[in-house]
């Protein structure tokens, strides 16, 4: 390599470290991004189907004989009970399939970042056109997304339809001073809504699992609150749904878009080599910016890599670098939600997925912002003639005990995608399922065993398949909980020179707009620890854009 110093080398190509990487090199810094992968996204990749089948392969203690990396030991202890089925579907690359499946709330940090750095020119996104609840009958049963569906809902009465009413009005306003939630911060959310709202049972769990995205009936109130308010004043940005669908796998496309933003202003990227060693250069006088700090040995690479600053997701950090390691306060990780493990499955099947109609069925038409496109041409038109519709991209949650033989304290959330994602080959749908399980378990079910329940429901109620459905091939993994992956790591302070990535939070909504506001966290310490005299002048993550046409041409 003709350059072997940087100011900072970022090791793992995910979302968080992808953004990050992509805003210091806008900055001017010089920047080498390293994966031992052979793809982009890290843990967020999206993958083709031999891929994810690769992918759970190398995670099976006995999947090799070799001494595996330090990263790939570390995936293996992060990445638990992995199973596949035993053939891969053809037309592989047809797949996309994302390792961390997301929806994109429309207003937030993440759709700034887009918009802000330009990346949102690099995809393609969808509102997301259904939220639906799995009910303690059985049925599906759509969650009114604007104040028309609660009114013209069949399954409300006209008391029920002004409560609800009352709650979203509450929920979507400045509601920190007001009477309702005095003293009932940390109540358990569903009591919440019971008490002081007079909700029944099926709204309350409409509300708490599929609104607010809670995982057990005792997650506490005000963030339950914080995440509707967001969700409802994202609601008409760019059509009925609050939520946008990314194409082509979600974020580990939205990841490489950052790669190569980064690669764009001057970004060194090394995919595919692993990482021999991390040395510590210990300086006898304090950094001034003219000595290199740590020294990296890539394999098969002569030279190595120096940089005065580090920032690593934590599968990469050394022991011998946990001592001077930091991780950055995650302030949009609710502590509650960051500490359980998630069991996870990904699957395909044969669609269309089928859902209940809505009272009000709305298309794209003339919401389009001119930053973001979607593939809006088959989203469902009005129509009050049929009781169901075909949807492309759609949410269906399970409330704690409503699936028998299902977890009785957890929910577990589907996300849905078909083909017009781009994800998947005409004909072919994906459910991703994922649900919070206690990591603390000293006998846990294994993913297939805890989450093949959901998928069968799943399956027997979106489908049109007479004869009971079963997935083309599926994948099932747990993913441990953070406070097992983060152990004993100190909080960064300002002088800190391996700064180790924050976890995002695992719920549906929150990962993407997490990942940016770690990322921006991130940016402003390099800054101000390797150019402590711009610190002040730097007024946001994203600098205007410049010679756009230039930038597409020079990747």
């Amino acid at each position: 390599m003709s350059e072997t110093h940087f100011e900072v080398i970022v090791l793992g190509t995910g979302l968080t470290e992808s953004i990050t990487a992509a805003a210091l090199s806008k900055a001017g810094f010089k920047v080498a991004h390293l994966d031992e992968n052979p793809y982009y996204g890290g843990d967020e990749a999206s993958l083709t189907l031999d891929e994810l089948a690769q992918w759970a392969d190398e995670r099976t203690l006995s999947s090799s004989a070799s001494e595996p990396s330090r990263y790939a030991a570390a995936q293996r202890a992060k990445f638990r009970s992995v199973s596949r089925s035993g053939s891969v579907l053809p037309n592989s690359r047809q797949y996309s399939l994302s390792l961390s499946p997301s929806v994109i709330p429309s207003n937030g940090p993440a759709t700034s970042s887009l918009i802000g750095s330009g990346v949102s020119r690099y995809g393609g996104y969808k509102l997301l056109e259904r939220i639906a609840v799995f009910d303690r009958l059985g049925k599906v049963r759509n969650v009114p997304g604007s104040k028309e569906d609660v009114f013209k809902s069949k399954d409300l009465s006209l008391v029920d339809k002004r409560r609800l009413m009352r709650f979203l009005m509450f929920a979507s306003g400045e509601f920190e001073g007001k009477p309702e939630l005095a003293g009932n911060e940390t109540t358990p959310f569903p009591d919440f809504l019971r008490n002081k709202f007079s909700l029944k049972q099926d709204v309350i769990d409409a509300i708490t699992y599929a609104l607010a995205f809670c995982t057990s009936s005792f997650d506490p109130t005000l963030p339950a609150l914080h995440r509707i308010r967001r969700y409802l004043l994202s609601s008409g940005r760019y059509g009925a749904s609050p939520f946008l669908v990314g194409q082509y796998g979600g974020a580990g496309e939205i990841a490489q878009g950052f790669c190569r933003a980064s690669a764009v202003h001057g970004g060194v990227y090394i995919l595919g080599r692993k990482i021999l060693s991390i040395t510590h250069i210990e300086l006898s006088s304090p950094p001034d910016g003219t000595e290199p700090a740590f020294s990296l040995q890539l394999d098969d690479l002569e030279d190595r890599l120096t940089a005065d600053l580090i920032i690593s997701s934590p599968d990469y950090v050394s022991p011998e670098l946990r001592s001077i390691a930091g991780l950055l306060p995650p302030d949009t990780l609710d502590a509650s939600q960051g500490t359980s493990s998630v069991a996870r499955c990904i699957a395909i099947f044969d669609g269309p997925v089928i859902f209940p109609t809505s009272p009000s069925q709305q298309t794209l038409a003339g919401s389009e912002d001119p930053s973001l496109t979607s593939a809006d041409a088959d989203l469902p038109v009005e129509s009050d003639a049929e009781p169901q519709s075909k949807v492309d991209t759609a949410v269906l949650v399970f409330p704690p005990g409503s699936l028998p033989g299902a977890s009785a304290t957890a929910s577990a959330t589907v996300l849905l995608t078909g083909e017009g994602t781009m994800s998947t080959p005409a004909g072919k749908c994906i459910a991703y399922i994922s649900m919070p399980i206690d990591s603390q378990d000293s006998t846990p079910c294994s993913a297939e065993t805890l989450l093949k329940p959901y998928l069968q429901a799943t399956l027997s109620s979106v489908t049109t398949i007479s004869t009971p459905p079963e997935a083309l091939f599926s994948v099932f993994y747990t993913i441990n909980g953070h406070r097992e992956l983060y152990p004993r790591l100190s909080t960064a302070d300002s002088s800190s020179r391996v700064l180790v990535t924050p976890p995002s939070s695992p719920l549906l909504p929150e990962s993407m707009d997490d990942a940016a506001c770690n990322a921006e966290a991130l940016f402003r310490h390099a800054v101000h620890l390797l150019r402590p005299g711009q610190a002040g002048t730097v007024e946001g993550l994203w600098p205007p854009l410049e010679n756009q046409d230039e930038e597409e041409d020079s990747w």
